[in-house]
């Protein structure tokens, strides 16, 4: 796959990570461009999260991306790092360091070898090429499987990479996701158009619950293409829900892939609180991983979020089976069970006689999810 136009991309070893994977890419445009971005709410932000956020409203030429290492909780080194990393890019293409964004992906509270870094910049800028691929592979962590996806607003066209398999939670969910366009949209909308497109997908995704320092969606527009806004927007749409649905299916040592669909909410927010406290369940996630159709824990999920809750209004179904319809217990366990067993399967939950409506993507709580996490900074 390749970038739209005026974007190119590539990804080298700088020797962050310990087995000499690719884990330093850049993406640069040809000229300066208007960008959007969302970033993690988490009060731990990485250093390169608040420089970021100092640079919305500036116009960007390249984003520098390192794996491996989040710079994360590192103090006064780790705010200097991203400051360094900027400089050097900015010397190499040769603009302002304002205008070079800086994003970073690994294990918290570990200093950024930033010489490293730096050292191989000539390197990544001189391999600099159209195709996504090695961009890709370059921001990779715990990922089993490069994530793309694109899609067409009109003329334009929209291309996103993403990195995530982990760590993932509402409040942007964890990961790295980068997306650029040739679409020409008036200022503002493009913010605007991020911001929509992300509260319906990686805010609508859970792997474990857990929160993130550096969480980062980016949108690049080279404003090559002539396009509406609302075209832009169904793209923009489209690829982060790609994105999003790639990293549930690719969670840390997940088996299963699940849907958690609710309906009947007093509104689409209240829906989506509803779902996300069903995907936080450890007990819940267990279940799912052992096929166990125990609704009895999606019930408790949902009655803890919202205390007045009226269960005689609730019904509950996993796949076809309906297993608690209007406050009574109902339907088979075995074909619950049955329909469970498989790699994929949706959860139904009624709550009431509202509009508001959500789908969570999330996964289970496996062994090797455990595993994986217990040694993960060891």
């Amino acid at each position: 796959m390749r970038w739209p136009t005026g974007f190119t991309s590539s990804g080298v070893a700088a020797g962050i990570k310990p087995n000499g994977d690719k884990d330093l890419a850049v993406l640069v445009t040809e000229a300066p461009v208007q960008w959007a971005g969302t970033f993690t709410h988490n009060a731990s932000a990485a250093a390169c999260v608040h420089w970021c956020r100092g640079q919305l409203g500036h116009p960007v030429r390249a984003i520098v991306v390192n794996s491996g290492n989040a710079n994360a909780c590192t103090g006064k080194s780790g705010a200097a790092a991203v400051e360094e990393t900027a400089m050097a890019a900015a010397d190499a293409l040769g603009c302002s360091r304002d205008e070079i964004l800086v994003s970073s992906t690994g294990t918290i509270g570990i200093p950024l070898p930033v010489e490293r870094l730096t050292s191989a910049l000539p390197g990544a800028f001189a391999g600099l090429g159209p195709d996504v691929g090695e961009f890709g592979h370059a921001i990779m962590t715990t990922d089993s499987r490069m994530k793309v996806a694109t899609a067409g607003a009109g003329d334009a066209t929209v291309v996103g990479v993403a990195k995530g398999a982990a760590m993932l939670a509402p409040n942007m969910a964890t990961m790295l996701a980068f997306m650029t366009t040739d679409a020409a949209v008036p200022d503002g909308a493009l913010q605007k158009v991020l911001t929509a497109a992300v509260g319906q997908s990686f805010d609508r995704i859970s792997v474990d619950a857990c929160e993130s320092t550096n969480d980062s969606v980016f949108l690049l527009s080279s404003s090559a293409v002539e396009t509406t806004v609302d075209a832009l927007a169904r793209a923009v749409t489209e690829v982060c829900k790609d994105l999003a649905e790639q990293m549930v299916r690719d969670a840390e040592g997940g088996s299963k892939f699940v849907r958690i669909q609710v309906t009947g909410a007093a509104d689409d927010a209240a829906a989506v609180s509803f779902g996300r406290s069903i995907a936080a369940s450890a007990l819940w996630r267990a279940a799912v991983n052992g096929a166990d159709p125990n609704w009895g824990r999606v019930l408790a999920a949902l009655g803890s979020v919202d205390r007045t809750l009226d269960i005689s209004e609730v019904t509950v179904a996993i796949g076809p089976e309906t297993l608690f319809d209007r406050g009574e217990p109902c339907g088979s366990i075995e074909a619950a069970h049955k329909a469970m067993s498989g790699d994929e399967f949706t959860l139904s939950c009624v709550v009431g006689g509202g509009t508001g409506v959500a789908e969570i993507l999330s996964s289970d709580l496996s062994t090797d999810y455990v595993t994986l996490n217990a040694e993960g900074s060891t």
